[in-house]
């Protein structure tokens, strides 16, 4: 069989709660198709349906008490799966809005009162998602993957304080990433190891721009800590770039000196970076499927003698006139500096204060 990224031969089945099926949506019935996968978000389905004889026998659509899920009509497996959100019949036919069931944290109030010391931020997450299933009645377990390289943080939420959304959402800005593939909560980085080389005959359109930005090239930087300065410098060519780094407080970084030199190391190059617009269409050969293709997984891209780690942000999926394509949205991985990753301090770079903070 053709390898290909994403079948054409979807089927969409309503089903209840509990996961009895009502009705299902064959290739042929379905207008247009589109779900997706995010990054720490709530990701979507729509599907459009134009009208036909036998929807008489359609149940009515009870948002949060329905269900939809896709199956690979090839394989027999799960690909998307969660509640409707909203219906709506008319002459022309049927529109299904879904949610995955993470949209359940915009639902739930924070459940359990609780502090964590020195905790990854997906191990406090499964403590939450899992109360919040019991409590709205939904049979999944989430999936749990430790960062090995990620920082542990002391956490403590109170119950009922603030909605479940709101509690993770401070996680996030500790690190947490979470997602939702099948029905299935993901909370965690996927591994670090990448799971594909794709070079610019794997994407369709304009696919991989190269872009080479000097806005932030420095070789000589000068670092203000109370009561101390460090100065460092690396040849570039002739060039004389110059620039400030202040910082509040000397423990913002755990050597000032090394961190003067790590700053220098990446910001002292002109650097040819890889673009992939937003929503770049894969080639429906390219050597990957949609099994891989899971947010925050890592893949290698190169073009034009250039090559750079990225990691998946998201994918979607569209299905219309006997044709499946999937576009995907990917960053660039960068090791950033200890001088431009240290929070809880006003930094400023150049004179300016640096994206975030504060005068």
């Amino acid at each position: 069989m053709e390898h290909r990224v994403i079948t054409d031969s979807q089927i969409v089945a309503l089903s209840t709660k509990t996961g009895a099926t009502l009705y299902e949506f064959r290739p042929s019935d379905q207008e247009t198709l589109t779900w997706s996968r995010e990054t720490s978000n709530v990701s979507t389905l729509d599907l459009s349906v134009p009208v036909r004889g036998d929807h008489d026998r359609l149940p009515a659509i009870v948002p949060w008490l329905h269900w939809v899920s896709v199956w690979d009509g090839d394989r027999d497996a799960l690909l998307w799966k969660g509640p409707v959100f909203k219906s709506v019949v008319s002459r022309r036919g049927l529109q299904i809005s879904a949610r995955d069931p993470n949209v359940y944290l915009t639902r739930t109030r924070t459940p359990i009162t609780k502090r964590w010391d020195a905790a990854d931020p997906a191990w406090i997450a499964d403590e939450l998602w899992r109360p919040m299933a019991e409590r709205q009645g939904l049979d999944m377990r989430p999936i749990v993957l430790t960062d090995p390289e990620g920082d542990r943080f002391d956490f403590h939420c109170v119950a009922d304080e603030q909605m479940l959304d709101q509690t993770v959402k401070e996680l996030g800005n500790l690190g947490l990433v979470y997602t939702c593939v099948a029905g299935a909560p993901i909370l965690g980085p996927a591994p670090r190891n990448a799971v594909a080389l794709l070079g610019e005959g794997d994407f369709i359109g304009d696919g991989i721009t190269i872009v080479r930005d000097g806005s932030q090239t420095f070789n000589d930087v000068l670092v203000r800590v109370p009561g101390d300065e460090v100065r460092d410098r690396v040849p570039l060519a002739g060039a004389n770039l110059e620039t400030i780094v202040n910082l509040d407080n000397i423990s913002d970084v755990s050597n000032v000196a090394r961190a003067a030199r790590q700053y220098l190391r990446q910001t002292s190059q002109v650097r040819a970076d890889l673009d992939l617009p937003t929503g770049t269409t894969l080639h429906p050969s390219a050597p990957v499927s949609i099994d891989e293709l899971i947010p925050t997984t890592r893949y290698w891209i190169t073009a034009e003698g250039v090559q750079q780690e990225m990691r998946l942000e998201s994918v979607t999926v569209d299905r219309a006139a006997g044709s499946a394509t999937g576009k995907v949205t990917m960053t660039q991985v960068i090791d950033v500096p200890e001088l431009v990753e240290t929070e809880g301090t006003n930094r400023t770079l150049g004179g300016q204060l640096l994206p975030g903070q504060t005068s």
